[in-house]
């Protein structure tokens, strides 16, 4: 999710539009998002965020989901659903 940090021009009222439309697409009702990474930008950022956190890499073969569990990365399995 690409949260906007800071006002792009003088209009305040830009950056809450900008701001309400990221979280309303990205945390909703309808589900939220994970990020999406490549393998190579995961290994930069990884050792510096916290247990818990998730990503789907996407250059992966096949792409899957990926989380920090006691400081290292973790696959998660899946099956076809339902």
């Amino acid at each position: 999710m690409n949260l906007p940090t800071y006002i792009k021009d003088q209009d305040q009222n830009n950056f809450f539009e900008e701001l309400t439309q990221t979280l309303t697409d990205g945390l909703s009702d309808n589900g939220w998002t994970i990020p999406q990474i490549t393998m190579a930008n995961l290994a930069i950022i990884s050792p510096n965020m916290p247990d818990g956190t998730i990503y789907y890499v996407t250059d992966h073969a096949p792409p899957c989901w990926v989380g920090i569990n006691n400081g290292t990365l973790v696959q998660f399995t899946t099956a076809a659903y339902p």
